[in-house]
């Protein structure tokens, strides 16, 4: 995942997807300070179906 700027989650921060049933945590913030990528470890992992469904979707905190 890449923020769109500068805010970001924090590491331990649970995220998802709203109106679905993914949630994640993330793990690691990495990369450019001005648009840094943040790893996300899955709860769950999903289906094939359910990675392909999930791409390009955005992650937003949930907790």
């Amino acid at each position: 995942m890449r923020s769109d700027g500068p805010a970001y989650p924090r590491e331990g921060t649970i995220v998802g997807v709203p109106r679905r049933s993914f949630e994640g945590k993330v793990v690691r913030i990495f990369g450019p300070v001005a648009r840094p990528y943040w790893s996300v470890r899955p709860r769950q992992v999903p289906s094939v179906d359910e990675a392909v469904a999930l791409l390009g979707s955005t992650l937003e905190p949930i907790r």
